[in-house]
């Protein structure tokens, strides 16, 4: 009898492929790259391959034990650093075209009256970034009216499925050519798979760097402590391999 969390697995029917999504951690990208595995070609609307959920299977359809999957080698999850992540959730769903799905999230930082609906300088943005974090804090502890949503609930809260399959990691900023190394004897078109994923980029008009500053990134990486704690184990273990000799059997667990 599989875990009640099989189902958060996406997986193919065709290849031993378990991938946990986490939102904003280049979730867009794998799922394009998982669809045109599975299929041979790509999505028809690559930015829009969420609302393909429904059409991938999940480790639950065929009935895998979490023992199972805890032993397989294609079971993996993608993290990101929380700062990255969180500048993401900003440029994307709250400035960006991806607000068109998260009104609410934008319609209660705009309630809020401080708000820069249109913000033109660095200035600007630094102070909706403010905003929003303080927001996600008081958002997550119940304080305010709109439910908690997994673009930005912490990667931690996950964990327990991390740990529970046992699943590997893999990191954004590096994110081809690891996938690379663990889905490459899986398929022999995955570097042009790979190649042609879709990914979701916003916009940007400035740098990240400009509208993070020290102020910011400690109010972030305190929020979420946890996150940056995770990414930087992950980090860790990859900087330890010697990435032209390794395999996807080389690909580190987060939690063995």
């Amino acid at each position: 009898m599989g875990s009640d969390n099989t189902n958060r697995l996406f997986t193919i029917e065709k290849l031993p492929i378990r991938y946990l999504v986490i939102p904003k951690c280049a979730c867009t990208y794998v799922k394009n790259v998982m669809w045109s595995m599975q299929n041979g070609l790509t999505h028809n609307t690559p930015l829009r391959i969420h609302d393909s959920d429904s059409v991938f299977l999940r480790a639950s359809n065929f009935g895998l034990t979490t023992d199972e999957i805890a032993n397989e080698e294609f079971a993996f999850t993608v993290l990101r650093n929380p700062i990255d992540r969180f500048y993401s959730l900003y440029t994307d769903k709250v400035i960006g075209r991806g607000r068109e799905k998260f009104v609410p999230l934008r319609a209660n930082l705009i309630k809020g009256g401080y708000f820069i609906e249109n913000p033109n300088s660095i200035v600007e943005h630094q102070k909706n970034c403010e905003i929003l974090i303080g927001w996600i804090a008081e958002n997550l502890e119940g304080g305010t009216s709109l439910r908690s949503d997994s673009h930005w609930t912490p990667q931690s809260y996950r964990n327990n499925i991390i740990r529970e399959f046992k699943l590997k990691v893999l990191l954004v900023n590096d994110l081809r050519d690891q996938l690379n190394i663990l889905l490459r004897t899986l398929d022999p078109n995955i570097d042009r798979i790979l190649l042609s994923g879709e990914k979701n980029r916003s916009v940007k008009s400035f740098k990240q760097s400009q509208i993070i500053d020290k102020k910011l990134r400690k109010k972030i990486n305190l929020l979420y402590s946890d996150d940056r704690e995770m990414f930087l184990k992950a980090k860790e273990m990859w900087t330890k391999l010697k990435m032209e000799n390794i395999d996807y059997t080389d690909v580190p667990r987060l939690y063995e």
